[in-house]
């Protein structure tokens, strides 16, 4: 079959057919079972062993998805940007998918559950590579809504993630008591 150098109608962005080894941790790809949109991510687990795969996005919680190297997949070839709303900024319980902001970890990352054996991981953005998570599930965390959008083009959204009914977590100032012996 006749295949020319260059794409005699070329598209935005451009798809390519690989090997999972062969595409960029960080890069975007189109997932057939599904049909879902992810990020190839890897995973560390705690006792430091490496887990090949994608960052499914889409409805629902974002979750990662185990793969093996030969695996074909279709890889966009575009830049993109997280870009964070700061109007959802809360002190809450976070959500898979939730873009999570702490000054003792990574600056940002994006938190995942269910890795290995139910534990959480956060995927840290420098380097595409999902650590486990360590805070109690109950523990608030600074946490937002996000989306992907072009690097060339911010008003085209590749994926937005949002978290429905966000409300801040309330905290109730300690009450004192007026006027009685506090013996």
């Amino acid at each position: 079959m006749y295949e020319p150098q260059v794409a005699l109608i070329q598209s935005s962005p451009a798809f390519r057919t690989a090997r999972l080894a062969e595409i960029e941790l960080g890069s975007l790809v189109v997932l057939r079972e599904g049909a879902g949109l992810a990020l190839r991510a890897d995973a560390l687990s705690a006792r430091g062993d490496l887990t090949v795969g994608v960052l499914r996005l889409g409805p629902g919680a974002v979750r990662f998805e185990r793969c093996a190297l030969d695996t074909v997949l279709v890889a966009f070839d575009i830049g993109y940007l997280v870009e964070a709303d700061l109007t959802s900024l809360a002190a809450r319980s976070p959500d898979s998918g939730d873009l999570i902001v702490a000054a003792n970890r990574p600056p940002a990352g994006l938190y995942v559950t269910g890795l290995f054996d139910g534990t959480a991981g956060l995927l840290d953005l420098a380097t595409a590579v999902i650590r486990p998570y360590v805070s109690a599930r109950s523990a608030l965390q600074v946490a937002l809504n996000w989306k992907l959008v072009e690097r060339e083009q911010r008003t085209r959204v590749l994926f937005a993630h949002e978290r429905e009914n966000v409300e801040p977590a309330r905290h109730e100032l300690p009450r004192r008591a007026y006027g009685e012996d506090s013996d």
